[in-house]
């Protein structure tokens, strides 16, 4: 047993690729014990699935159904075996790391309302929107004002001091652009 806790940054599970294959393999799994049971009471296939049986079993391996199917239940599998082994992107960014004994994160949806409060308080701006992708916090503020520059480099600052008093460990690249209200 370890003693270290669990990162609070960590990346999210594969919850959803595992439970579409989990329910995928137990609906085949389920319609093969219903077939083969059927088959082994009665000595005979179900007459429901009589037809299909009959149909797929005419098939060759070189026609071209089987060799769709087969491409896409390939694809498929190479979608889920790639979803399992790349881990998803953090939601969370480790912040305060310096003076703060154990870890202090902050979501990104929080870091983005504390940015767009800051931004919105700035003199001539009417409304803001942040967003996060992965290191790159995009702002953009709504004026009223007809001299923009001097409302986005007021902006700029504030969302770029807002981001530095919590001094992540990742660095964000802050892009703040300014839209013109009628």
């Amino acid at each position: 047993m370890t003693s270290a806790p669990r990162r609070l940054d960590r990346r999210p599970s594969r919850s959803i690729p595992v439970g579409l294959l989990a329910l995928t393999v137990l609906a085949v799994g389920l319609l093969g014990v219903w077939l083969l049971g059927t088959l082994l009471v009665d000595g005979a296939w179900p007459t429901a699935a009589q037809g299909r049986l009959d149909t797929i079993g005419a098939l060759r391996l070189d026609s071209t159904p089987v060799l769709v199917s087969a491409g896409v239940l390939a694809v498929l599998g190479l979608i889920m075996l790639l979803a399992a082994l790349l881990p998803g992107a953090t939601s969370r960014s480790r912040v305060l790391a310096g003076e703060t004994p154990g870890q202090t994160v902050v979501s990104h949806r929080d870091l983005a309302r504390r940015v767009t409060l800051r931004v919105e308080r700035v003199d001539g701006v009417h409304s803001a929107r942040t967003t996060i992708a992965g290191r790159r916090l995009s702002v953009v503020a709504r004026t009223v004002v007809d001299d923009t520059d001097a409302v986005l480099q007021a902006s700029r600052a504030a969302a770029e001091q807002s981001v530095a008093e919590l001094r992540p460990t990742t660095a964000f690249r802050t892009r703040v652009r300014i839209q013109r209200k009628n």
